[in-house]
């Protein structure tokens, strides 16, 4: 007969035993938490969006809460235009902590840490600009949302252990994004992203004199969604504070005249396209030479697919170093497929201890992996 302290020490025994077993089990999972950031980058916009308790969603890995002396690089992931930062947890099949998981074991990518803010604002779009009308969010995304990870998470604070990776609106904010901070990203990528405003612009030049005539909220609520994206870029690269209630303007607007015609608004179209990606890449060149990963790719069924081969060519030309994909579908098709893509990309990239010293920037030859209907 076993004595009662015998068994308690054999319970004992086989408890701690389960927590070894179970413990690295549950740890595979990662999780996913929910937090709220003050913006101080925001202060003082225009169209009144509050500063404060702006969500954030943050994934960490499966050894966050078991490896406590162990530090992360970072991956933010920016939404597109009105999603928020639920986007990335939204559905089974558009889930980060289940692609995650998957993707560890496969060996696709190392454990890191992704931020998922919530970049939407009264125009259910950013655009991840800095701009008078909105507040600054490519600020906000780069300095305030980094400071805070930074400030409260076993992160690598180094741009060499960080990257910014979006779709559609995030797509355009995240290159926009590491082209204006490389000291603060060196790896960036994109999907579906629109970078020639250009072409972008002189292709809805309808939608955009209707942004341009909308004179209260209630009409801008009842314009459609086509229109309220017109606003949002308005808003982002053409603000203008003596214009309330939308305190910015448009690059087509109607004439006054009867009949009315649509006309070129020159000022507004110029600040457009001062801020066109693909037409002053060669302007960002010095930046992109100290990108140790960049990654662009669309669906050949989306409308932005335009965009994308532009920008391809675009960074070919100038020699710069990028992985550019091409794949069977449309817009929303495979936004977890291609953020695992750029992550793996990444996961090679990023540096995954502190550096004391970083080597000089060389020139990266011309080269590029280009995966087509993959």
């Amino acid at each position: 007969m076993i004595s009662i302290k015998s068994y308690i020490a054999l319970f004992i025994a086989v408890v701690t035993c389960l927590s070894f077993v179970v413990s690295p089990a549950i740890a595979q999972e990662g999780q996913i938490v929910r937090n709220k950031v003050y913006a101080p980058s925001l202060e003082g916009n225009l169209i009144g969006d509050s500063p404060n308790n702006r969500n954030v969603t943050i994934y960490l890995p499966p050894s966050y809460d078991i490896e406590l002396d162990k530090l992360y690089p970072v991956v933010y992931l920016l939404h597109g235009f009105s999603a928020n930062n639920d986007a990335w947890v939204a559905s089974a099949n558009e889930n980060i902590l289940e692609s995650m998981k998957q993707w560890l074991k496969d060996g696709k990518v190392k454990e890191m840490i992704l931020v998922m803010p919530n970049s939407s604002n009264r125009f259910i779009g950013s655009q991840y600009s800095n701009s008078i009308t909105t507040g600054n969010w490519g600020d906000y995304i780069a300095k305030d949302i980094v400071n805070y990870i930074d400030s409260n998470y076993r992160t690598i604070p180094q741009r060499e252990s960080r990257a910014v990776f979006g779709h559609s609106m995030g797509g355009h904010g995240a290159v926009r994004i590491g082209l204006t901070y490389s000291d603060i990203f060196s790896c960036m990528g994109a999907s579906s992203g629109d970078y020639d405003m250009e072409d972008y612009i002189n292709s809805n030049k309808v939608t955009w004199a209707i942004s341009s005539a909308l004179e209260d909220w209630n009409q801008y609520r009842a314009s459609g969604w086509s229109v309220w994206e017109a606003m949002s870029w308005n808003a982002a690269f053409a603000p203008n504070p003596d214009r309330p209630p939308f305190y910015c303007d448009s690059p087509f607007v109607y004439t006054k005249t009867e009949p009315k015609e649509i006309v070129k608004n020159q000022e507004a179209y110029d600040r457009f396209m001062k801020l066109d990606i693909v037409k002053n890449l060669n302007s960002y060149l010095d930046k992109l030479l100290t990108m140790r990963a960049i990654y662009i790719d669309c669906g050949t069924s989306d409308g932005l697919i335009k965009h994308a081969r532009k920008m391809h060519d675009g960074l070919s030309n100038l020699g710069i170093k990028h992985t550019y994909n091409e794949f069977k579908g449309d817009h929303a098709c495979c936004v977890m497929n291609s953020t695992g893509n750029a992550l793996e990309l990444f996961s090679n990239a990023m540096d995954f201890e502190v550096i004391t010293s970083v080597e000089p920037v060389k020139k990266l030859t011309t080269s590029w992996g280009y995966m087509k209907d993959r």
